[in-house]
């Protein structure tokens, strides 16, 4: 055993280490509409702009971690993007807490079944660490350079699960332990609008568990003080979207991906974006009036549940069968390819005693049904791998832990156990290092020159602007404090650039009646700036202000 926790030392250094070096080459990498949004939500918590701040669509709790790093840190616009890879790296540090505390959990649950044979975490400790860091790695390290909450979900779901097994170890536990239980569901409210449903699964199936021994206060603990804690944002959240909701991404998702085969009302032919963007102000070349949140960079995708009141989630059983089926191939794809040589292992382990398994398997249905649904209901809708990483964690912990091997296939078991991890080891790693250790391109470096020299042109934090290109990822808006309240999308931007002299004119002018003070081109191709239009600094961008003051000859 002193063995098996000096290689869990070493697993998590190492993972520490990857971590480190994924902040670091991520610091000067972009972060994508979804990073941006949880940016402007965070610094509008930092304003105490709470009508602003309150979001249909984005959980506050990674917005949180953002403002209080940028609050201890005060990063300029060259450091923002790393700061947040900062906070990123502190949630893996918590991540790898709530999964060694899991892996460990699960192996001690399975202790208390004596139907026969030796847990595989005890035949070979130092395996069954191997195989949990191994998976937890290269699931995991990815993350760390995106700007999304699923590093802090994932330490969330493994947390709860941790505490159910241990919870189930047929010892009687006092009311703080289901109260904190309480307090984990709702900190996973308010990271991700989906692990409402978790907690909520979990809870009833706590309850169901209650029924033999009729002590039914732990759970209503648990929901109590999970309801207290979340009550406050559920009714901020109610009054600001006018209907009851904890949050309005999974409506939107439906509507968006699973009725977004027809074209929206926004766009001709069909939409290259789900949300609505706003109005069409001018058909050709086509440009959209965007609607304005003072503070805000881009209101649209800031805070959708707000704005798209376009998007009705209604049931189209062509489209749910048609998203059912490309989300089960995402699925299988991830668990049947880098993952297959662990589920071959898992079945030949199986086999050495299959008797008892899936008894001890259902036995974990108090966590393992909560899990399952909320992956089912992530197939319904709109699944990428990120979602389901700490479920699928809990899945393959729960699964390995059950399997029991016979005392004379011991040696047997460790051989194949063994070789199935360095199977998956060499299907993975290579990948892994490459992306570790690829020199890091500093793709911010544009979107900072112009944040930078706006100001040299009369264009203030809290101007309104416009831009060719796509305003959800205006990384040079957000950090200069402008709001994009008309854009020329970047799928339109050919048509813009082609179109007459007088078109371009009469598309800038449909800009101006936004309320835009200027129009900004972060120039992604050698086009040269159009007349009238001025260069940026170091080739950045191009600009051109809307009704400019008139000069004044001395």
């Amino acid at each position: 055993m002193p063995q098996a926790k000096r290689v869990e030392a070493w697993a998590q250094g190492v993972v520490l280490l990857a971590g480190l070096r994924c902040a670091v080459a991520g610091r000067n990498l972009t972060i994508g509409s979804d990073g941006l949004a949880y940016l402007d939500v965070g610094r509008a918590y930092l304003r105490h702009d709470w009508s602003i701040a309150v979001n249909g669509y984005w959980g506050p709790f990674y917005c949180w971690l953002l403002a209080a790093a940028i609050r201890i840190v005060h990063p300029d616009a060259r450091q923002e993007f790393a700061a947040l890879r900062g906070v990123n790296l502190a949630i893996l540090v918590l991540l790898l807490y709530a999964f060694g505390r899991f892996w460990r959990s699960v192996s001690v649950w399975n202790r208390r079944f004596a139907d026969g044979g030796v847990p595989l975490a005890d035949v070979f400790p130092v395996g069954w660490v191997l195989l949990g860091y191994a998976l937890f790695l290269t699931k995991v390290v990815w993350l760390v350079e995106a700007a999304t909450p699923d590093l802090l979900v994932s330490a969330i779901v493994l947390l709860i699960a941790g505490e159910l097994f241990e919870l189930d170890d047929g010892q009687p536990h006092g009311i703080l332990r289901y109260a904190a239980l309480g307090v984990l569901i709702a900190l996973g409210i308010y990271a991700k609008a989906i692990l409402f449903y978790f907690g909520l699964f979990v809870l009833l199936a706590l309850m169901i568990r209650s029924f033999r021994s009729r002590n039914y206060r732990g759970p209503i603990t648990a929901a109590l003080v999970c309801a207290l804690l979340v009550s406050p944002f559920i009714a901020a959240l109610t009054r600001t979207l006018g209907h009851f909701s904890v949050g309005d991404s999974g409506r939107l998702n439906y509507a968006w991906f699973v009725d977004g085969t027809e074209p929206g009302p926004w766009s001709e032919g069909g939409a290259s974006f789900p949300f609505y963007p706003g109005p069409v102000a001018l058909n050709f070349p086509r440009v959209y009036h965007i609607p304005h949140l003072e503070g805000v960079t881009y209101a649209p995708w800031y805070d959708a549940a707000r704005f798209d009141d376009h998007s009705h989630a209604t049931f189209s059983l062509r489209g749910q069968v048609r998203q059912l089926s490309l989300n089960l191939r995402s699925l299988s794809g991830e668990v049947l390819g880098a993952e297959s040589a662990l589920l071959v292992c898992a079945i030949a382990l199986i086999s050495m005693a299959p008797k008892g398994f899936l008894a001890r398997f259902t036995t974990a249905w108090f966590c393992t049904v909560p899990v399952l649904l909320v992956i089912g209901m992530y197939l319904l809708v709109h699944l990428v791998d990120r979602f389901t990483l700490g479920f699928l964690l809990v899945l393959w912990g729960i699964a390995y832990s059950c399997i029991r091997i016979p005392s004379d296939l011991a040696l047997v078991a460790k051989r194949v156990l063994l070789c199935s991890i360095a199977v998956f080891a060499l299907s993975t790693f290579p990948g892994l290092l490459h992306f570790l250790f690829s020199p890091a391109e500093n793709l911010i470096v544009r979107d900072a020159n112009i944040a930078e020299a706006l100001p040299n042109y009369g264009i203030r934090s809290g101007d309104s602007v416009a831009l060719i290109g796509d305003g959800q990822v205006a990384y040079w808006a957000h950090w200069a404090g402008l709001s994009i309240v008309a854009e020329v999308p970047s799928m339109d931007s050919t048509p813009f650039w082609s179109a007459s002299f007088e078109a371009q004119r009469t598309a800038l002018r449909a800009m101006e009646d936004s309320g835009a003070k200027a129009v900004i081109w972060k120039r992604d191709s050698d086009r040269p700036c159009p007349r009238d239009w001025v260069l940026l600094p170091k080739d950045s961008g191009c600009l051109i202000l809307l009704n400019p003051p008139p000069s004044h000859s001395g």
